[in-house]
């Protein structure tokens, strides 16, 4: 019995069939790479369009010949855009995706969603700052009073008055902050070279001062542009020797130039190396 067995490992039906099951795992593992290929559409990449103020029907048009698709992930009111225009969308524009790749929009709602204003007052600084961001505010100008506290919340101003806790105000409104002055002599201006617009005015609000102008250069020529930049000179600028006082504002300057980024950031670990001395 164990002599059949051998001889019919040897035998020519035998290879056969092995050489029959090594094609049909070769044709499976071929079917499997090109549906693979086929499924994630393997090599046909292409740039995400900038749709920022876009209406909804033309983003649309626009992504179908693109062959993209989206879908609205949120809406926000924006007063200066007609309702349904892309005010912002994920991935962002000159992001490489595959076709057929889903895009999140964010549009402009008809009207704006009205929340209900959460209490500040004597809360600090921080405090304020969390229960803004969370209830879907933004930080407006930071004003500092006389009071024995530094950055104990006096009141909250929306559009120029007091508004107190319990208001129903427009979500996404700017809400301005007086602050105690306490016995502050003053702070050092945030490093903000390399970052973002958006990072470099929470980074300016955070260190108890307020953005000024804003001045971009000529290698920002579109909306895409402006978002992607990061800041490449400011006023006044980081300097440990230097302090300047509460609510003081601080002027940027944004480019995508990669060469006057590198430039600016050499200038500063420079700076920042001799201080050190």
């Amino acid at each position: 019995m164990r002599m059949k067995s051998v001889n019919f490992f040897k035998s020519k039906l035998f290879l056969i069939q092995i050489g029959i099951a090594l094609l049909i795992t070769i044709v499976l593992i071929w079917i499997t790479l090109i549906s693979l290929r086929w499924y994630t559409h393997h090599g046909e990449e292409l740039e995400v369009p900038d749709l920022y103020g876009m209406s909804i029907e033309e983003a649309g048009n626009k992504l179908e010949t693109e062959q993209l698709v989206f879908s609205i992930y949120d809406s926000i009111y924006s007063p200066k855009f007609a309702p349904g225009t892309v005010l912002d969308q994920r991935p962002l524009a000159g992001a490489v995706v595959k076709r057929k790749r889903s895009l999140f929009l964010t549009i402009n709602a008809n009207k704006p969603e009205q929340v209900r204003f959460p209490n500040l007052v004597d809360n600090s600084f921080r405090q304020a700052y969390e229960l803004l961001i969370t209830n879907g505010f933004q930080i407006g100008k930071l004003e500092y009073a006389e009071n024995q506290f530094f950055n104990l919340v006096l009141f909250p101003k929306y559009n120029g008055d007091t508004i107190f806790a319990g208001s129903m105000i427009d979500k996404g409104a700017s809400i301005d902050l007086v602050l105690g002055k306490g016995d502050n002599n003053g702070t050092i201006a945030p490093n903000l070279i390399g970052k973002t617009k958006s990072q470099a005015k929470e980074k300016i609000i955070l260190s108890n001062m307020n953005l000024g102008r804003i001045q971009f250069d000529q290698s920002i020529t579109n909306h895409f542009d402006s978002i992607q930049s990061k800041v490449w000179k400011q006023y006044p600028s980081f300097d440990n020797d230097q302090r300047i006082q509460p609510g003081s504002k601080i002027d940027i300057w944004l480019t995508r130039d990669s060469v006057k980024l590198q430039r600016a950031d050499s200038l500063l670990q420079l700076s920042l190396s001799n201080l050190l001395y």
